[in-house]
């Protein structure tokens, strides 16, 4: 190539280069959401349900909170990041626990979304619990909000009887939804009815927390929500569907909170005592705040010690010993499926080889919480047999080779 030629296309480039970096900043942002960023939120929060009172602070975040929450769904262009065939959030999967429903707030570039997350989302749906049925009823939400995520809210759907969540939006809620199935009973903003099957989960997210507030969610999980698929004891009327089957018929058999801890790097479960009882969100003073968080018990630190291999089918304890502060309660996962222990130690036996996780969180009587895990190795036991290898004939088999070879050995020396 001429060496002028070259020299001036190479300038060339370079200035589409320097052309392209001014205008792709400005391209970016008119891609991403349209909402405006929030300024710096200064509110803390507590939650109270019945005797319970905590404060609960949002987990932090560089993206929206639709990206946040990672709802995949298919009705839409392919193009679209959101798009996928899981039906469920895949953006907090972090937090799901099955048969669990957790509530937190999100602080994100467009301010405080509060999100709801019921189930667990499985890649291989048969490695999941099958699902289940929740209502909320919700008073309180701020006019100038917005549905960021109605998990699962398709407007062309709204019509048509084979529709499965139903969403009762009041007049002065439905900013950012889809559409809208209805009025909500008197003096609730919006009746959220969510039914999902096994392996996926279901939630929403709200933004627009970031004045004052004081927001109720009545609750209403498994047989007691509003609607409910493959449920043979309810009666067979809309809009129930008991003929959908039973990968609809699971139980959600707990409500947690998410709250970030270490200036929302990291996060903390909080139990709620009842599935039935209402819980209220509000927004605290900052001097009321500064009362709050003199707490009469010690921070818990959790420990957790046990074994760095096991084999298959033994049975492994793992203990808390080393665990400070007044603990009232341990609540025990392998995998993130929760164990029915209760107890400062747990003893678990694993069923197929590989790398399987232990974590425990630990509590206090006003609900400070700790968590910690452990990896553990499975193995197979050495006495069970592998191929078509006999137990312990490996070592018997190497002895009598290295036999065989001295004496050919020698052999071959003598002649």
């Amino acid at each position: 190539m001429n060496t002028t030629r070259y020299t001036a296309a190479l300038s060339g480039l370079v200035v589409m280069l320097l052309v392209a970096s001014l205008f792709a900043p400005a391209a970016y942002a008119d891609s991403q959401q349209d909402a405006e960023p929030a300024e710096d939120n200064d509110h803390s929060y507590r939650i109270v349900q019945g005797s319970q009172e905590f404060s609960v602070e949002p987990i932090q975040g560089d993206v929206p909170v639709e990206e946040f929450y990672g709802y995949r769904y298919p009705y839409q262009d392919r193009n679209n990041s959101s798009w996928g065939r899981s039906f469920s959030s895949e953006g907090t999967t972090q937090y799901q626990v099955d048969n669990t429903s957790i509530l937190m707030l999100y602080e994100g570039p467009n301010g405080v979304s509060l999100v709801a997350i019921h189930d667990k989302y499985h890649e291989n749906r048969e490695n999941g619990t099958a699902g289940s049925s929740v209502s909320w009823e919700i008073t309180g939400l701020p006019e100038d909000g917005q549905w960021a995520v109605i998990d699962d809210d398709y407007d062309w759907r709204n019509e048509t009887v084979e529709k499965d969540d139903i969403h009762q939006l009041g007049p002065d809620h439905r900013s950012g939804a889809a559409g809208n199935d209805g009025e909500p009973p008197e003096g609730v903003d919006a009746r959220l009815s969510w039914v999902w099957s096994t392996g996926r989960s279901d939630g929403m997210a709200y933004r627009g927390l970031d004045d004052d507030v004081s927001i109720t969610i009545d609750p209403s999980f498994n047989e007691d929500s509003y609607h409910r698929y493959g449920d043979q004891r309810r009666p067979d009327e809309d809009p129930d569907d008991p003929e959908e089957g039973e990968r609809y018929n699971g139980t959600i058999d707990d409500w947690q909170v998410i709250s970030a801890t270490d200036d929302g790097e990291d996060f903390k479960r909080i139990w709620f005592d009842s599935l039935e009882e209402s819980v209220q969100l509000e927004s605290v003073p900052e001097s009321e705040t500064e009362t709050e968080s003199q707490s009469e018990f010690e921070a818990p630190a959790a420990t957790l010690s046990g074994p760095e291999q096991a084999t298959v089918d033994e049975d492994v304890t793992f203990n808390t010993s080393g665990t400070t502060g007044e603990i009232e309660r341990y609540e025990w996962t392998v995998n993130g499926t929760p164990v029915e222990s209760t107890n400062a130690t747990m003893t678990h036996t694993f069923d197929e080889t590989g790398t399987a996780e232990v974590e425990v969180t630990v509590s206090t009587p006003d609900n400070q919480t700790d968590t910690e895990s452990k990896a553990i190795e499975i193995v197979e036991d050495d006495g069970q047999a592998t191929g078509e290898q006999m137990p312990g004939f490996g070592p018997v088999t190497a002895v009598v080779a290295l036999l065989a070879v001295i004496l050919l050995g020698a052999r071959r020396t003598n002649t």
